[in-house]
């Protein structure tokens, strides 16, 4: 009987690990929605084993990197393709 009960005990800690698993996705998406529903209109995450698990940080980034540039303006050109 012990080997059932143990196989049982199996199937909980899975079952345990899978929801865990999904709340904590569903905890990232909650995270990113609430962030675009505030105007954020750039995302990037990093994951970091060096910050505690559980815990965010922001940092901005003033302006777009891709102003006046020649993928912004259009002009570049595929040599070889004109």
């Amino acid at each position: 009987m012990s080997v059932f009960s143990d196989l049982e005990d199996m199937d909980e800690l899975e079952a345990k690990k899978q929801r865990q698993q999904q709340q904590e996705i569903e905890d990232i998406i909650n995270m990113l929605d609430s962030k675009t529903q505030g105007g954020v209109s750039r995302i990037k995450v990093n994951v970091s084993e060096q910050q505690e698990e559980g815990t965010v940080s922001t940092q901005y980034h003033h302006g777009r990197c891709d102003v006046g540039s020649p993928w912004a303006k259009g002009s570049v050109r595929n040599f070889g393709c004109d």
